[in-house]
């Protein structure tokens, strides 16, 4: 028995087997092709990831606060500092640090920090006033609770 395929449908059938094998050859083989043809780069890559190392985690007691307009918002902080020698500034600023998070708090609303963009905002607003406060010894600002309410 003789199965007979139109040119067409050949044609069509080859581009797609092509196509799919082209897809999954980018997706895969170019990474493990690249890594083989320069492996500096993937050195450089991995030097990379290990350059960004975890500095030291001071964690701050609880903050609640009242919104401006209204509403609470309740907050664990952790801050990270950028070095080991970091650590000792912000120990000695811990009370500078509390006050300048409350400050920037209370004069938030509701709609402020209400959404995921609103939280990632007042992240950075804290680390720049923070690191105003500590002599840019902050590298990070971590929400470890954070709870709003009308």
């Amino acid at each position: 028995m003789k199965i007979a395929f139109s040119k067409t449908f050949l044609k069509i059938m080859i581009f797609v087997m092509v196509f799919v094998v082209g897809v999954l050859t980018g997706s895969y083989g170019v990474p493990v092709v690249k890594a083989k043809l320069f492996p500096s780069a993937l050195n450089a890559a991995v030097q990379n990831q290990a350059v960004q190392e975890v500095g030291p985690i001071k964690d701050l007691d609880e903050f609640l606060v009242n919104l401006e307009g209204g509403g609470l918002v309740k907050v664990e902080i952790s801050i990270e500092g950028v070095n080991t020698k970091s650590e000792k500034e912000l120990n000695s600023k811990e009370i500078f640090i509390r006050d300048k998070i409350i400050t920037v708090l209370s004069s938030k609303s509701m709609r402020d920090i209400g959404t995921p963009k609103g939280q990632e905002d007042l992240k950075k607003e804290l680390l720049r006033d923070l690191n105003a406060v500590c002599n840019n010894q902050i590298k990070g600002v971590l929400f470890k609770n954070f709870v709003y309410s009308f």
